[in-house]
């Protein structure tokens, strides 16, 4: 079996384990080990700190299997509209968007910049990773309810939502329950059989493989669904159809 790595980071970071690529010639080193066919990369201090710094590098990455992730700065101030922002993006092949909140302490639901992004994304069907990255804090940092609502608001946006460790699965479970569009990244849900708990109850559509870096053993998450007791076609969606398929399905024209 093949896996699409749907957040892989490139870049150094605090808490990182020792395999975690720094540039892109280590990403492909290390997703060939791990039978990775291809990943949605972004860098790591476009996520956590500077995001237009963090799109410069990612902008420099240019092989096939290397899909770009752009991040977004939230600050209403920009100079730059919403549509130039996402239009110079594109000119420079990016394949999906990223926001971290925790990054700004921004509430995803209030963000005026960002719902001008998602306005014109959600248009295009262009994947959103909604990213709860905390330098400090490791498990339970997405508001569920709040990004159920963020979904809702533009429902044929794909939102794809990450943390570290999602243990209060109470609050996931009402939220895909709420929102169609919701995703979730499978290297955030650490529970036995929620692999099958959340095919099962809100489709395999819903899950995205990763491997789980820069925190986590790079190791772990392919027999998470090789071993899944789930229909052979449902493994095969998670490791990497899924992706492909928010990828087919989103308009990139200039």
């Amino acid at each position: 079996m093949r896996f699409f790595d749907s957040l892989l980071s490139i870049g150094r970071t605090n808490r990182a384990v020792a395999e975690a690529p720094l540039d892109a010639d280590q990403a492909l080193a290390l997703m060939d080990r791990y039978d990775v066919a291809e990943a949605m990369v972004v860098h790591t201090v476009g996520r956590d700190a500077d995001a237009e710094l963090g799109n410069q590098t990612i902008a420099t990455v240019d092989h096939p299997r290397l899909h770009r992730i752009w991040c977004i700065e939230p600050a209403c101030v920009v100079d730059e509209s919403a549509g130039d922002f996402v239009e110079r993006a594109l000119s420079h092949r990016a394949r999906a968007f990223l926001i971290n909140p925790c990054a700004r302490n921004i509430r995803i639901d209030r963000c005026v910049r960002l719902r001008a992004i998602a306005e014109i994304l959600e248009r295009r069907r262009i994947p959103l990773f909604a990213t709860y990255r905390q330098w400090d804090a490791g498990q339970d940092n997405i508001d569920w309810y709040d990004l159920a609502d963020f979904c809702n608001r533009f429902p044929k946006l794909p939102v794809i939502g990450w943390e570290f460790r999602s243990r209060a699965n109470r609050p996931l479970f009402d939220a895909l329950a709420a929102a169609d569009n919701l995703r979730v990244c499978l290297a955030s849900v650490w529970q036995a059989q929620m692999l099958e708990q959340i095919c099962n109850s809100f489709g395999a559509y819903r899950l995205l493989f990763s491997l789980g870096l820069p925190a986590l053993d790079p190791a772990m998450f392919q027999a998470v669904v090789t071993y899944a007791n789930v229909a052979p076609s449902t493994r095969r969606a998670v490791a990497e159809g899924n992706m492909q398929t928010l990828l087919k399905e989103a308009d990139y024209a200039k």
